[in-house]
């Protein structure tokens, strides 16, 4: 290694001798000899000193440095010499070094020693007592520094330090701690886990406490407060493995260890864990645990000591604490008892274990009707309503047998007037230290209101639903009820590979006596017609109105058709004697159409459609009877034509709309029209509605026959928008349009396909359609309503709905019946019905609309009713569209006027 400046050695040259004085040369040889001896025992020294030697030169670099400092800083001798002394020093040190170095260099300090650290070329930090002073010989101001690594001894001296002052930190703790730990447990328990923190350096720590089988955070600093107020079960803490052991639990390396959670080790970012259980004498009722996410500074066997010095003090705290709290807490309720056990509104009795009153509260005297506590009786069984007295008492023995601490029940009481009340009673048992009853509380509520509102509320929850699935008229099964009948009937039968029939009756004329004699008469017709069909009836059969005039019935388990047409012969003969309504004979005869199962049909819907078939062939044939024939049905001609014509008519656009507007009764405005359908055969003519729309209905065309009405009515009402007319126009819905749970969505891809406003659409459904099975009409009319459609019941009070049902549906309109406003000036009974539909349309926030308006009179007195739109011939006669709109440009805003008169 070469090193070009040796220490100490002095420079000569041939101008150090004296020329006028002679050497011995003998004399200059020994000499020499000796320096040279010297300086070899210097080198010798300088290279084999233990400690390290430097030499600086004024500018700071290194001019030489021995093999031992060479070692202590891990540079070599040729790396020293090209850095700055001072960038060895630890930065925190160079301050004062520098200061050193300034003074010896300016002379006011001739030496100087100090403990100093210094960064080793690996960046390891090394401790070093630095002895430095000027080389004497030198010509320039040359500093030499002796280094002595003295490393161990100092970190040695840290810890010492820092484990002293670790220990003064742990006694200040738990003085802190014995000192907080007569107040809050809250804020014991926060004072705790926060001084566990920072005496261990972790990130985070927690306490849990035992809470049954569960462990419950209850207080929490640093990271671990996500965990705060955390419940789970004890089995699934790391907590448990501490209690179990009753030691401390100490994981250095948390990344892998299955007794953490790994959700939440990787959520917190968990490293290392020390977890410290805490007793109250042998039993566990908590721990502490501290964590750390530190990758360089993991928690050991140190912070383990440190918290399991604290253990005793940390148990005491939080048991002293919880103590002191648990005291508080019991002086509160009984101070709190005491106070509602005076000014409770619930009836308090404190009773003896043998069931003798020992003190009431002034609610208990008042909710018996007593004036003072000592009327009350001794025995307070006594109080007990008779009824109800056996099963209390038994439940009482058996709580205090079991060993038990509360009952409750609800039961009667007989008040000292002789009432009887609903109570709800909670009784607690107090046990002295054996576990023997000393006395119990008993709280009695008042529940005689709420009792009586259940009962109310059960009546009518079980009224609607009988309302749900009866006919509100004849008190007879609706047809959802019947269609339920029906599927038990066939599960029935495929179980016992037996038979059953449904037969449709419609009465022949029914419509003659309710446009002669009125509506109340055809009531009081349906009425005794369900009472002679059900009289007729085995219990297992099933009688049900449909609706109109139409009932089905329900012969379960017939053994042959014969059997069943005996039972036809029944309802026949049950229907041929005439029945008498005011004085008046009425005719009560039927067709009768029957299908059987499984001959006909093995599922609800296709026995109803083929005895709806038969029936209709019943009616055409006059035979009273028939049962379904499959060849006759689909063989018919007159029917095959008139079904194929109807296609074609679809097909070709032959069927057309006519429209009757709806005027504000007010101002004569008219605000919406009703979608009427007509039929324009090429050999026929025109053809009404009542002549193909039963057909359809039967053949199942009347699904696409609506959707034609609304695809062409909305696209109308899309062309008068155009021409800045804005009315809502209104489409008639049948039955089938009802139960078809795919209705809605058809709608609203028409509006769509028209970009017509939902808000300008009016569907109209009869009050009989509506109640032929009212939980799926509403399913669909709920879905109608959702997408901001107007809906209307047409013909309003013919079909005997209930007002509680017709209070839950979403309708926003209902049409007075137009015989009823027809007759109204003649009948008083039509005229009442009027008067109340209007009404009841205004109390319950619906527009009413009057069909049948066909004169000024009944315009006037409907005007007066507070009647909201009519709609008849007065104003207009169903007509064309651009006929419809000729007269909406032509007549007055507000004066209606006939197009009768206008045409």
């Amino acid at each position: 290694m070469s090193r070009t400046h040796p220490v100490n050695q002095p420079s000569h040259s041939c101008s150090d001798a004296a020329p006028s004085r002679s050497v011995d040369p003998e004399a200059a040889a020994a000499a020499a000899a000796g320096r040279t001896e010297a300086n070899e025992r210097l080198r010798m020294l300088f290279d084999r000193a233990s400690v390290g030697i430097v030499s600086v030169a004024p500018g700071g670099t290194s001019i030489e440095a021995n093999p031992a400092a060479e070692r202590m800083l891990g540079y070599s001798a040729q790396e020293l010499s090209e850095i700055s002394f001072e960038a060895l020093i630890h930065p925190d040190d160079m301050e004062l070094s520098a200061r050193f170095y300034r003074e010896l260099v300016g002379g006011t300090r001739d030496s100087y020693e100090h403990e100093t650290r210094f960064i080793r070329k690996d960046g390891q930090e090394i401790w070093a007592r630095v002895t430095v002073w000027k080389d004497p010989a030198a010509a320039e101001p040359i500093a030499v520094a002796m280094l002595e690594d003295i490393t161990e001894v100092k970190l040695s001296n840290l810890a010492l330090s820092e484990r002293a002052a670790s220990l003064e930190r742990i006694v200040a703790t738990q003085r802190d701690i014995a000192a907080a730990s007569s107040g809050d447990l809250e804020h014991v328990m926060q004072v705790i886990v926060e001084r566990a923190q920072a005496l261990t350096r972790a990130q985070g720590a927690m306490i849990h406490l035992i809470d049954g089988e569960d462990v419950v955070t209850r207080a929490a600093c640093g990271i671990a407060t996500f965990f705060l107020h955390n419940r789970r079960p004890l089995k699934e803490s790391v907590s448990r493995f501490a209690i179990d052991a009753r030691q401390p639990l100490l994981i250095e390396h948390a990344e892998n260890d299955p007794r953490l959670n790994p959700k939440l080790r990787k959520l917190i970012g968990d490293r290392s864990h020390i977890c410290v259980p805490l007793f109250v004498g042998d039993r566990p009722f908590g721990a502490v645990s501290v964590m750390s996410t530190s990758e360089e500074e993991r928690l050991g066997l140190e912070e383990l000591q440190t918290l399991e010095l604290l253990t005793g003090v940390l148990s005491e705290g939080v048991s002293r604490a919880a103590e002191s709290e648990a005291k508080r807490k019991q002086l509160d309720a009984l101070a709190r008892f005491e106070a509602i056990y005076q000014g409770a509104l619930s009836g308090v009795l404190v009773i003896s274990a043998q069931g003798q009153v020992i003190e009431a509260n002034p609610a208990m005297v008042q909710l018996l009707g007593f004036d003072h506590a000592d009327q009350i009786e001794r025995e307070f069984a006594r109080h007990i309503h008779p009824e109800d007295r056996e099963a209390v008492l038994t439940a009482v023995h058996k709580l205090l047998e079991s060993g038990g601490d509360s009952l409750r029940q609800q039961h009667r009481l007989i008040r000292a007037d002789g009432k009887e009340i609903w109570v709800s009673a909670s009784l607690s048992v107090v046990r002295d230290a054996d576990g023997h009853p000393s006395f119990g509380i008993l709280m009695l509520q008042d529940e005689t209101e709420r009792k009586e509102a259940e009962q109310a509320l059960l009546r009518q929850s079980e009224l609607n639903e009988h309302q749900a699935l009866h006919d509100g008229l004849t008190g007879l099964p609706n047809r959802t009820l019947f269609r339920d009948r029906i599927e038990q009937a066939i599960a029935q039968a495929r179980r016992d590979g037996g038979q059953l029939a449904v037969a449709m009756i419609d009465l022949d004329r029914f419509k003659d006596v309710n446009d002669s004699l009125g509506h109340h008469a055809g009531d009081v017709l349906l009425v005794e017609v369900g009472r002679r069909l059900r009289g007729v009836l085995r219990c297992s059969d099933t009688v049900a109105r449909l609706g109109g005039d139409e009932f089905g019935v329900l012969i379960s388990q017939p053994r042959s058709t014969s059997d069943v047409a005996v039972v036809i012969g029944k309802l026949r003969a049950a229907l041929e004697e005439t029945v008498m309504v005011e004085g008046l004979s009425l005719p009560a005869e039927g067709s009768i159409g029957i299908a059987m199962f499984p001959a006909h049909g093995r599922d609800v819907d296709t026995l109803l459609r083929h005895a709806d078939v038969a029936m209709y062939g019943a009616k055409e044939t006059k035979a009273g009877y028939l049962f379904y024939d499959g060849s006759r049905s689909e063989s018919d001609p007159t029917r095959l034509t008139l079904v194929s014509e109807l296609r074609r008519a679809l097909e070709q656009h032959e069927l057309v709309l006519y429209y009757q507007p709806k005027a504000s009764l007010a101002s004569g405005e008219v605000q919406s029209v009703e979608a009427l359908l007509r039929w324009k055969h090429p050999e026929r003519g025109m053809v009404g509605p009542d002549e193909f729309i039963p057909l359809a209905q039967q053949t199942g065309l009347i699904k696409p026959l609506t959707l034609y009405v609304l695809d062409e009515a909305l696209g109308q009402c899309r062309a008068w928008q155009r021409e800045g007319l804005d009315l809502a126009v209104a489409v008639n819905l049948s039955v089938r349009n009802l139960l078809d749970a795919d209705f809605p969505t058809q709608v609203k891809r028409l509006l769509q396909k028209h970009e017509v406003d939902p808000a300008l659409l009016r569907l109209e459904i009869t009050e009989s359609t509506m109640l032929s099975d009212p939980v799926r009409t509403k399913r669909v009319l709920d879905k109608l309503a959702a997408m901001g459609i107007a809906l209307s019941i047409d013909d309003f009070g013919t079909g005997y709905s209930s007002l509680s049902y017709l209070s839950k549906l979403p309708v926003n309109e209902i049409k007075i019946d137009r015989s009823f406003v027809m007759n109204m000036a003649d009948s008083e009974n039509d005229a009442v019905i009027v008067r109340s539909t209007i009404d009841l349309g205004r109390n319950l926030g619906l527009q009413v609309v009057a069909e049948g308006v066909e004169t000024e009179q009944a315009w006037e007195e409907l005007n007066e009713l507070g009647c909201t739109l009519a709609q008849g011939y007065y104003l207009t006669r169903p007509v064309p569209a651009a006929e419809l709109t000729e007269w909406l440009r032509r007549r007055p805003a507000v004066e209606p006027v006939d197009i009768r008169r206008v045409a």
